[in-house]
């Protein structure tokens, strides 16, 4: 393993912005970017909050150069950006701004009031409140940027990073997967996961190459006609998004060169799906998680045998991998020494992945061949795929039992009639008549995402609890 360095390394500059954002299309918006304050002035407009420096901002925007746009001038503001689903409940929000000590929130409007602020300001084309009831708990600086875990780690804890080392692994992942700067990337992913914002937003600042940015919902005759349309030769996607392209089968239009996929393992059946949907291309199987920040290994799928297909290939240049405690298979949980780690894991009660500064306890399964190919196997903590995407059991037993009246509950994955995994919760409550299924449904509502809401919810009363003990 290389040796383990914390990265403060250099920040993000204006004019490297402007010059990225000139070379965006925003899909999502049409006629959108020409009626939007340019950069320049979304920078003054936020500077007119008088945000500390250090204070984390959360950004709730759908995709677009508006939401490029207001992450760096909190970036360049000397603040913390931390970008969310633009869906999420106001009363996530509130909590999560509570937790990570958020001084203010950016969406597209916004009701005051349900943040306790007394008005909106105008930052370029979008919003924004102060947050008065977050009190700040210390510990961040210009050139921190919080970013949200794929849903494994609890709903209010976040990663903290340095925007040098962010900006580190996107080169690191542009030199794996062969960006170049006449490169046109398309995002169809979410600017707050950290694989879109970092793989490919911020590919494109330190590589100089183009981005054409869409964004969910996904559709394959949709893809296909941007990727055409704008001239597209680097896409990122993930295995979900690559079964809907394979099952579709037409091929890929000629444009597009690169194709990467990062995520959950993908079936090596669809791995031979999309080399066949674009001959001649170049298919890259990726493993990353937000701790690492975010890329850790890559398979070129394109220059290796079937039998590879399996993988998520070799380490990155600069990262470091070793299986713990391996069992008699040779599969054990994932140790990665990296200098693009997080700094630390912030949030109520959360618990720290880093085992020293630079090594992180990944909480994945992997199984290391004798070649150095690692092979993804399963995850330690408690969490399911539903409908495409990853969510945290942990997060949903949290979320019910902050309802009052709530004992415990109990989130279980079961299987619906088309076969696919859907959750049910069992709620323990004192008084279930004041506490309700109808009740819980509508407070779940306000607190967890549409792919976390339970397909069920039963109420089970506490006494009855006690006779089955």
């Amino acid at each position: 393993m290389p040796a383990r360095t914390l990265a403060t390394g250099p920040g993000v500059a204006h004019e490297d912005v402007v010059a990225l954002l000139a070379r965006t299309v925003d899909l999502g918006r049409p006629g959108a970017a020409s009626d939007e304050p340019d950069f320049d002035t979304v920078r003054a407009d936020f500077a007119r909050l008088g945000l500390s420096e250090g204070t984390p901002v959360v950004i709730a925007l759908a995709n677009g150069t508006h939401l490029l746009k207001q992450y760096f001038a909190v970036l360049l503001g000397g603040c913390v950006p931390l970008a969310v689903s633009p869906s999420t409940p106001s009363a996530r929000i509130a909590a999560l701004a509570e937790h990570l000590g958020a001084g203010a929130l950016i969406a597209a409007r916004i009701d005051p009031a349900r943040y306790g602020a007394a008005r909106t300001h105008r930052v370029g084309g979008q919003q924004a409140v102060h947050l008065p009831g977050a009190q700040a708990p210390g510990g961040y600086a210009p050139g921190h940027v919080l970013m949200l875990t794929s849903g494994t780690s609890g709903m209010f804890s976040a990663c903290l990073h340095h925007i040098g080392s962010l900006l580190r692994n996107a080169r690191r992942h542009a030199a794996a997967v062969g960006t170049r700067a006449d490169d046109r990337l398309l995002i169809t992913l979410p600017l707050y996961f950290s694989y879109a914002i970092v793989a490919q937003a911020m590919t494109a600042l330190v590589t100089g190459a183009g981005l054409v940015v869409s964004g969910p919902p996904f559709n394959p005759a949709g893809y296909r006609e941007s990727v055409a349309r704008h001239g597209v030769t680097s896409s990122s996607i993930t295995p979900t998004i690559a079964r809907q392209l394979v099952e579709a089968g037409e091929r890929l239009p000629a444009p597009l060169r690169s194709l990467a996929v990062g995520g959950d393992r993908i079936d090596p059946r669809h791995v031979a799906g999309l080399l066949a949907l674009n001959p001649g291309g170049e298919l890259y199987l990726t493993y990353g998680l937000t701790e690492a920040g975010p890329r850790v290994a890559t398979l070129a799928a394109h220059r290796e045998p079937a039998h590879r297909h399996a993988s998520v290939g070799l380490p990155l240049d600069g990262v470091g991998v070793t299986v713990r405690e391996p069992d008699r298979d040779g599969v054990g949980e994932l140790l990665v020494a990296t200098d693009t780690a997080l700094l630390r894991k912030v949030g109520p009660s959360v618990r720290q992945p880093l085992l020293e500064p630079g090594l992180i306890a990944t909480g994945d399964l992997f199984r290391l061949d004798d070649a150095g190919y690692l092979h993804y196997r399963g995850r330690l903590s408690d969490f399911v795929v539903v409908r495409g995407e990853k969510v945290s059991l942990f997060t949903i037993r949290q979320a019910a039992q902050s309802i009052p009246g709530v004992a415990r509950a109990v989130p279980k994955v079961t299987r619906g009639d088309d076969g696919e995994p859907r959750i049910e919760l069992e709620v323990h409550v004192s008084e279930p008549v004041l506490v309700t299924e109808a009740i819980l449904h509508d407070a779940l509502r306000q607190l967890l995402l549409r792919s976390e809401q339970p397909a069920q919810v039963s109420v089970v009363p506490l006494s009855l609890t006690a006779q089955h003990k």
